[in-house]
């Protein structure tokens, strides 16, 4: 049943005030997991699998103004950080799918970067991410407009320290260990980079927490008038 303020538009689909007084849909599948997604920004903040955990992290000092991005979950960038174009999201008993289609509308050819800025939430010692062996690197610790370039060497990568790495060519699926007892195949069509990011120090407050593995499209795309380019994201329970 739909608790008051909501509006239900569909079986498991209902859209009501969240923090901030921003507009938000709240998703329910059968099998019992839930997602929840932020119009401002098409942000999605929460996708709890059946058994109760929320996969997704939230900021504390995130801000539902309205003007800010939503710091949390799972943000797109493009062409920035908050208002934006509406993903397509599907919600399955231990997955969540997110798509993002860029469209050209206008006369003459534009060029893009993007990413999906992903907070997990985690247990930062005991976090690993497998599958990007032998990507070509450019991390940027710690100069973050001049990085380094070179390749990674490791199984698994961990987070002992601050971490924010670009990983070009990365593979289609990665493995998260999130620390805390679950295992994440974080799969994708049309990303072709990947990030980590964990700011250690730099957020004292929460760092502990969570984890960023963003799927990324790092090197410049080029649309030409009335073309569109579409990336997929998937993320499940294994």
């Amino acid at each position: 049943m739909a608790s008051v303020g909501q509006k239900v538009y569909a079986p498991g689909v209902a859209v009501s005030e969240g923090n901030g007084g921003l507009q938000k849909i709240d998703l329910k599948s059968s099998h019992g997991s839930e997602a929840e997604i932020y119009l401002f920004g098409a942000c999605v903040t929460s996708f709890k699998v059946p058994n109760g955990k929320d996969l997704l992290f939230v900021r504390p000092d995130a801000v539902f103004n309205g003007q800010k991005p939503i710091s949390g979950g799972i943000p797109h960038c493009f062409p920035q950080f908050g208002p934006g174009p509406m993903q397509q999201v599907s919600l399955h008993s231990t997955s969540l799918s997110t798509t993002l289609e860029i469209i050209n509308t206008d006369v003459k050819p534009f060029s893009f970067n993007s990413a999906l800025h992903t907070y997990f939430s985690a247990s930062i010692a005991g976090v690993s991410v497998k599958g990007l062996k032998d990507c070509k690197t450019l991390n940027k610790d710690p100069d973050p407009k001049n990085p380094l370039e070179g390749k990674e060497e490791r199984e698994e990568v961990t987070f002992p320290g601050f971490v924010d790495c670009i990983y070009l060519g990365a593979p289609s699926e990665l493995i998260l260990d999130n620390g805390l007892g679950d295992k994440i195949a974080i799969t994708n069509s049309n990303w072709s980079d990947a990030v980590l990011w964990n700011p250690h120090l730099q957020m004292e407050a929460c760092y502990k927490d969570f984890v960023c593995v963003e799927n990324a499209k790092i090197e410049m795309a080029q649309l030409e008038p009335k073309q569109s380019w579409v990336a997929e994201q998937k993320i499940e329970l294994v």
